[in-house]
């Protein structure tokens, strides 16, 4: 990383790693992201559930949404993925909320 890169660059890259295609199938993490972030999202069935549920709520991942995703891609490290992708997501939309309210209290201030 360069000491130069701005905050919202390495949040764009960022992003874009957790986006990349991993273990699983090509887009399921990028769809991870964005249900993580709560945003429209092509997920299916069982991965759906749980980015959206790490997105919202994390504490209340159980096992069986766990496990639905693992028996689903066939590995643990791919289910791993999901997680982590979702996880980025809901991080980095709570990130983009904080600086949005900096910029504003930037302009009230002028």
């Amino acid at each position: 990383m360069s000491k130069d890169a701005s905050h919202h660059d390495l949040a764009e890259r960022l992003r874009a790693q957790a986006r990349s295609v991993g273990a699983g199938a090509p887009g399921v993490n990028a769809g991870a992201v964005d249900a993580g972030a709560g945003q429209p999202s092509d997920l299916t069935e069982p991965y759906r559930m749980l980015a959206e549920q790490v997105g919202r709520a994390s504490f209340r991942v159980t096992d069986a949404h766990v496990d639905a995703v693992r028996d689903a891609v066939g590995s643990d490290q791919a289910a791993f993925e999901i997680v982590m992708a979702a996880s980025v997501g809901a991080g980095l939309r709570r990130w983009d909320a904080a600086m949005r309210a900096i910029e504003e209290a930037g302009d009230a201030a002028r």
